[in-house]
This record gives structure tokens, sequence and C-alpha cells, in this order.
């Protein structure tokens, strides 16, 4: 009986860069060398736009668990390339395949089992293969490093106040602007974060989402040094999974681009240094206050009446001079009239909370198990997604180099031009989006570990230790005679795993009056 080899092909091209036609090329030389060798193709596996430097390729990984099925003898590529272009996830790969009792075999490059000359060979692809990937990431950081170098753009949205122009230059958003100043003015004449708020939500200014400006958004934009005209890059660490310990981190100063005068001015040096000076003075004197009081879950507690942001407060009895802090509605007297909640019970209950919902070895891989499937429903979701997004930015471009063609030949309309401010404005919404976008791997247990160590060891009158408990906390909704504490169990990834636990105020304040859980 005659034996004919079945053949699973696996197609790959990895950037926008390339087109379709590549996957198609692959596929015809594939199958005229299977037709050639007298195979049969039985099975056809297509990543598009994925990097074979990770193993975040949906189509390579059902293929090779599609092999222990013994549905194919051969996994043929194009090149050696489309396969891996990691040594270690080639080595990891290829022994599964062996395994499975599947042969890896390419077109362009002619391969054995068994002699020494075509394991040598091998090598050498791989790591030809694997140099030409690193290579292509160094060459792509160059090219950024000198898109910042001439104030060009290097990815995702311009900040709030600036547009891209043609050129990917930062121009100035005149009616964006007038907020920037505004916040800087107002913010290095001695206003709170609560005034200017007011004065940007009575106004009508949006952030560049279309969405009201919130208290981290003014810490951002305070930050910025663009605003002063000075183009920045290469600052913030990447994260990792959205891994809550890379949040807020800055690299080496030296590793920092700075080039003052690459982009427009909105306001001047003086006034940038002005602000500095200011939010200085305020985390001096904040971290002189909190080294006396220190309320774990402030800017967590909210209103349950009103809404508003329950504050620290602090004060002494008169006579007996009795320390006594609590979380209190900055309106509680003067509009709804929700009661203050004593500062030493809450924050006792919410450690005690964490303690058994989040931070044991339990609840951890409880979570951790609920946040992979989440990854797991998400990714799958993701090229879909994508595929979707991308057809819409290609509709949208073509659309708008219709119009630059109608311009061209002088055809200069009202609508014309709404309809190209419009195309644009999506276009540049979907670019934003795109570039946030990407796929995770699965979690272990292993990951967070450290978490459990962190909240048994860090001082619980520290900045490190409230910074670590805020991660957990979506927030903590205060009513006259009740509590709710809704917790972010996405672990930085998400916030759509919650849990939220309720508590009578009776119930809180007779657990920890005492003083036995403090």
């Amino acid at each position: 009986m005659l034996n004919i080899p079945r053949v699973a092909l696996y197609a790959r091209f990895s950037s926008d860069n390339q087109r379709t036609e590549s996957i198609d090329a692959q596929i015809r030389a594939m199958k005229k060398y299977c037709q050639h060798e007298h195979w049969q193709v039985v099975a056809t596996y297509v990543d598009e736009a994925k990097s074979a430097t990770t193993d975040k390729r949906p189509q390579f990984q059902q293929m090779i668990a599609d092999s222990a099925k013994g549905t194919f003898d051969i996994v043929l590529v194009h090149k050696l390339d489309r396969f891996s272009r990691n040594r270690y996830d080639s080595a990891i790969y290829k022994k599964r395949l062996k395994k499975n009792q599947v042969r890896l075999c390419s077109v362009l490059e002619r391969i054995d089992d068994n002699s020494p000359e075509s394991i040598l060979m091998e090598s050498l692809l791989d790591g030809l293969n694997e140099y030409y990937s690193k290579n292509l990431s160094r060459e792509t950081r160059k090219g950024l490093t000198e898109n910042a170098l001439q104030g060009k753009s290097t990815g995702g949205c311009p900040p709030v106040g600036f547009d891209f122009d043609k050129n990917n230059h930062l121009v100035i958003n005149e009616h964006e602007a007038e907020a920037i100043r505004a916040i800087f003015e107002m913010y290095a004449n001695g206003y709170g974060y609560t005034d200017i708020l007011n004065y940007l939500h009575e106004n009508g200014y949006k952030t560049k989402r279309g969405t009201p400006f919130l208290k981290t958004s003014l810490v951002t934009i305070l930050a910025n040094e663009k605003y002063a005209g000075v183009y920045v890059y290469n600052q913030a660490v990447p994260r990792k999974l959205k891994n809550p310990a890379y949040k807020g981190k800055k690299k080496p100063e030296e590793e920092i681009i700075r080039v003052p005068g690459a982009c427009p001015a909105i306001i001047s040096h003086e006034l940038y240094e002005k602000v500095q000076k200011r939010r200085q003075h305020n985390r001096d004197r904040s971290g002189s206050f909190y080294s006396k009081e220190l309320y774990l879950v402030s800017g967590k507690v909210i209103c349950g009446i009103c809404g508003r942001v329950y504050q620290g407060n602090l004060r002494y009895s008169s006579k007996s001079h009795t320390r006594f802090a609590a979380y209190r509605c900055e309106t509680h007297r003067a509009q709804c009239g929700n009661k203050e909640m004593n500062k030493d019970y809450l924050d006792a209950y919410i450690i005690e909370l964490l303690g058994q919902k989040v931070f044991n070895k339990r609840a951890m891989k409880k979570h951790i198990a609920a946040l992979n499937r989440y990854i797991m429903q998400y990714n799958d979701e993701y090229d879909e997604n994508y595929t979707a997004m991308k057809a819409e930015l290609d509709e949208l471009t073509g659309g708008l180099e219709n119009i630059t063609a109608a311009i061209e030949k002088g055809i200069i309309t009202d609508s014309i031009i709404e309809r190209a401010e419009a195309l644009e404005t999506r276009r540049n919404a979907l670019v934003a989006e795109l570039t946030g976008m990407h796929q995770y791997n699965a979690l272990t247990y292993e990951d967070y570990e450290y978490l459990i160590d962190d909240f048994r060891s860090i001082p619980h009158n520290s900045e490190k230790y409230r910074s670590l408990i805020q991660q957990f906390i979506l927030r903590i909704t205060v009513y006259p005679y009740r509590m709710e504490t809704t917790l972010n169990l996405g672990f930085g990834i998400t916030d759509d795993l919650t849990e939220t636990v309720e508590i009578r105020r009776g119930d809180l304040y007779a657990k920890f009056k005492e003083g036995k859980n403090v």
C-alpha cells in the first residue's frame, strides 16, 4: 500500500508593511513543492500580522496542538523564519513536533534530520533568523529615536493641546491649548485640583477622548515638558502585562531623550518651572504630613449620597488632647449630611478584608485562574476586533485619499472639508486604539506570589504599603448605615473583574472599637 505523507502548511507575514499577497505566494510555493514531492496537503494554518519572535500566534498554536492528533506527518513552511526567529522557541516547538512524530520541512532550505551537516546548517539558519529579528528591532528603535530628535511622532495619540500635521510633527490645537494654559496658570496661582476641574467642566473642555478631565489627567499634564516646548521620548519603562509594579516607573536620566524646541510651546518655560516648584513643595509637605497620619484608602472612599470623595480629617480634643482621625465627605454638613468614618477602623477593616480576599495563596490562585479565563476570551476576540478596526482604518484612509485627490483638482466645498475633518478625527482615534491593542500571555501564581510577601512585610504606615493596598481597591462607597467595598481583582490588566463586599457601619465599629484588630 502506498504511504503518502500528509502535510500541514504554515504561512505567516509579520507586519502591516507586508501584504496578504505574501501569504498567497507562500501557500502557492508550498503547494507546488508538495505536488513535486507527491505529498498530500491536509491542513493549512495562516497567521496574519504576527511576529515569529513570540508565540502569540493563534493558528501556529493550533497547529502545534493538532500535531498530537496524528492528522499530519509534516509541517511545511516556505522558509524556516516563518516558523520561528527565536532559537529557544524554535527548539521547544521542534521538540514537540518530533515527540508527535511530525517533521518540519522548508521549501527553500532543504534540511534532512540525519546528517551532521544538516544539524549544523539548521542551527546556523536559526541563529541568522534570530539575528535578523533582533537587528530589525534595533533598527526600529533607532528610527523612533531619530523621529524623536526631529520632533516627530513616535506612535500613539498626541497629548491634549496638540495635533499631528501631515509630516507627523506636533502642532498646537488652539481650543485644547486654552485648557492647558488655564490648568498651568491656575495651578501656579495656588488653585487646587478641584477648582481647576470645576473650571474645565464649566467651560466644556474635554480630553482627547472626549471625556471630562480627572485629577489623574491634571497630574499627567502638569508634568509634561512638551507643553514648554521640550520633546521627551524614551522616558517610561514598558509596562509588562500592565503589571502594577511597572506603573509610573521611569528610565535612568541618561536614557531619556529631551529635545528643547523640537515642538511648539503652549506655555512659557518660566510658567512650567513655577508649576514644578509648587508640585515639589506640595510633595514635600504631604510627605511631612503623612509621616504623622497616613490615610491608606484616601481617594477611594466615595459618599453614597452626594458622590463626592471623602477627605482625611485629623483633629484633637481641646480638653483631653485625644487624637481622632476620620474620612469625611467634604460636603457632609452643608449638603448631604452623610456620616464620617473612623479612619483607624476603616483602614484596619480594609487590611483584614484584603488579607482574606486577595493576599493569601488560595485566593490568589483563584483570581489568577479567573484572570486567565478573561485573557483567553480577550485573545479570542482580539483578532476579530483588530481585523475589523484595520479594515475600517483602510477604508478611512482610502476616503481621505479620494478627498485629497478632489481638492488637488480644485473641488473644494464646505461639505468636503467637514467630511475630511470627520474622517481624520475617526482615523486618529482608530490609530491610537490600534497602537494600544495587544494580546496577553497566560499568567501563573508565581508571577504575583511576591505580592503576598509584600502585604505581610511592608510597614503599614508607609506610602509603599498604601500604594499596594490601593491597587486592589476600586472604590469604597459609604452610606449612612452601611458600606460597600468593591475590590479590583484584575491585577492591573482589566477593571472588569471585581467583587463587592458589604458591611453595616454598626458591625464595623463593634468589630474594631475595642482595638483588638487595629
